[in-house]
């Protein structure tokens, strides 16, 4: 066929004029492959590399039952079996349609914001479709084009009744469309539409509910205050005697694999720089030499990390880090170091070994290449790596049990946390991060304009968890019985009373249009006019304010005020008159507010408060 030779011609000249880059030959696959005779169609290339001699090595095939994807794939805690598409496990009768519908969903796309799939998204589809298929076969189906409106009916329900989420059915219901989509190049296809007049969201009722409803809320937990203490502290003290445990292992008391004291190290600076950053496993996993920065702008100093950002594509990203990242990054410089100068010895090896140049040995000196470099590696069947991310998953489990925590850790829990920890700036009881990172301001436009090269779905983040804990606070608010004090507080209370027709509608709402910041000691919803902030040292402003709700949580604040303008008020009076006013004026201001929060505080013998 004239234009399999001419696809042919050009992946040749393709191979030729760009290097080792051999796999960039998947620019000129043909886009139809269904029109292709059988023998032509498994002829294609789908991947392939270059030897250290420049000699083409082809990995696979469209007819072998395994497709080679490593190539393409640059993410390093992606595993192996990640990287490869098996079609053993989809039924005969069925495989060569899902062949073809997988290819084009590759290469050609659909409609949409991402039109084309990444080969681990590919293999989430393959193992929809053996789930469809295998489904079909269990009912006597060997053919696609004998699938009837009952068959898929079936299908639906089955499905709905395992109580997956909604995310899981409307992936399980979107390979179902596909098979339908791509119809026209296979010679035994779906002929029916799914669902006419419908579509996979709908069918697993992503439509016209909240998220919150669907069960979306937060669904990477929260750690905890007091498990993220102890976390801190645990990864810490590992790090004060880091230098001392890398002297013994360079001295070779140590083992450099083995040794558990060793491993420690990098799995604390692993957490450590999670939390600190906001990055995702495969961001730190892709941390390189070399890679923390020191820059000043406008006044503002502020200390960077590079990684690679693989799961939109963006590439090279810019991470904000406190001063303490770049000692993180020495101490897994030092520890990495005998990692990387093996990779560099094998790789010198491997080179130059012709038995190394056939696809496992290019794999190997693949992986070597790119982990040369990196600083978060490990050990997998005898070979130097990157961990996998289900790698790291194992690693933050056992790191939250030496911790002395019963708390399930994952990396990305991390990055909530960041992300928790930054929208406390406004929203919480410490400016934890203004401190940490040295700023006067934590505006999002400001760290926005001071790199081109940031982790924008970082910030989206922050920005759904200042909703988040915006949405929680309204809804203590007005939905609780919960005492309340400040000027904003009694009106609120007032407003329990209304009869709203949708409570949930207008919390969502409010917290989408309502600012509200945190003093330390209340929250304050000023939204164009107030104190300017000097609320913040000065407690009697917000008490009186109308601006202000006091709510339960500060309570301890409260009494420990109480507390101490009681000790206070003898001391006072040797101060003067005005002075004495004063901690009379704010001692009377915290028993009134304790009393509107339904605490009860009499005064002790020696001026003290028992509340």
């Amino acid at each position: 066929m004239p234009q399999f030779e001419a696809a042919k011609h050009r992946a040749d000249r393709a191979a030729e004029v760009r290097g080792k880059k051999a796999y960039d030959m998947q620019i000129i696959h043909p886009v139809d492959v269904g029109s292709f005779a059988e023998e032509q169609r498994n002829a294609i290339v789908i991947s392939s590399v270059k030897d250290a001699q420049g000699n083409v090595v082809i990995l696979s095939r469209y007819g072998d039952l395994t497709w080679e994807m490593w190539p393409y794939v640059s993410t390093p805690n992606v595993k192996a079996s990640k990287k490869r598409l098996c079609w053993n496990t989809i039924p005969e009768s069925f495989r060569e349609s899902c062949k073809i519908v997988l290819f084009q969903y590759w290469k050609v796309g659909i409609s949409g914001p991402t039109r084309t799939a990444k080969p681990t998204t590919l293999g989430n589809v393959l193992f929809d479709l053996k789930t469809i298929c295998c489904h079909f076969s269990k009912f006597g189906l060997s053919l696609l084009a004998d699938v009837q409106p009952i068959h898929i009916a079936n299908f639906v329900n089955e499905q709905r009744e395992k109580n997956y989420r909604p995310g899981t059915l409307v992936r399980l219901f979107f390979a179902l469309e596909l098979l339908y989509q791509f119809r026209s190049q296979q010679v035994d296809s779906l002929q029916i539409h799914p669902w006419p007049d419908s579509s996979a969201m709908e069918m697993a009722g992503w439509v016209g509910i909240t998220k919150r409803e669907l069960g979306f809320e937060a669904k990477t937990p929260l750690i905890p205050s007091h498990v993220a203490r102890c976390l801190f502290l645990h990864a810490e003290n590992i790090l004060l005697s880091a230098d001392i445990v890398m002297n013994e292992r360079d001295a070779g008391l140590r083992c450099t694999g083995k040794d558990p004291e060793i491993t420690a190290i990098r799995n604390a600076c692993f957490y450590l720089l999670g939390v600190l950053t906001g990055m995702r496993s495969s961001e730190l996993s892709s941390i390189e030499v070399g890679a923390g920065r020191t820059e000043s702008k406008n006044g503002f100093t502020f200390q960077w990390i590079t990684s690679i950002e693989h799961k939109t594509g963006k590439g090279r990203v810019d991470y904000l880090m406190p001063s303490m990242g770049h000692e993180l990054l020495r101490i897994m410089e030092r520890w990495s170091l005998p990692y990387r100068r093996e990779l560099n010895e094998l790789l010198a090896t491997w080179k130059s070994d012709p038995a190394m140049q056939r696809a496992e040995g290019l794999q190997a000196i693949a992986n070597a290449e790119a982990n040369r470099n990196r600083l978060f590696l490990g050990k997998a069947k005898g070979s130097v790596t990157a961990v996998s991310d289900t790698g790291w998953v194992n690693i933050c489990r056992k790191f939250a049990r030496q911790a002395g925590v019963d708390w399930q850790l994952s990396p990305h829990q991390m990055r909530r946390l960041y992300a928790f920890t930054f929208v406390r700036h406004r929203l919480g009881d410490m400016l934890f991060l203004k401190e940490q990172f040295k700023h006067s301001s934590l505006d999002l436009s400001r760290l926005y304009a001071a790199s081109p090269y940031q982790d924008v779905a970082l910030y989206d983040e922050i920005l759904d968890e200042a909703h988040r804990q915006k949405v929680e606070a309204i809804s203590r608010w007005i939905q609780s019985d919960d005492l309340l004090a400040g000027g904003g507080g009694k009106r609120i209370m007032g407003m329990r009373a209304h009869d709203f027709p949708n409570r949930e509608a207008l919390i969502e709402e409010t917290a989408d249009k309502l600012t509200i910041r945190s003093t330390g000691h209340s929250w304050c919803l000023a939204q164009e006019e107030g104190c300017g902030g000097s609320g913040i040292y000065e407690r009697g402003r917000c008490g009186g304010c109308g601006d202000s709700v006091i709510d339960q949580r500060f309570v301890p604040i409260w009494k420990e005020a109480y507390r101490h303008h009681s000790e206070l008020l003898e001391e006072s009076k040797t101060l003067g008159p005005g002075a004495q006013k004063r901690v009379e004026r704010d001692l009377e201001q915290a028993a009134r507010i304790l009393h509107e929060l339904g605490v009860a505080v009499e005064e002790g013998q020696n001026g003290t408060a028992a509340a």
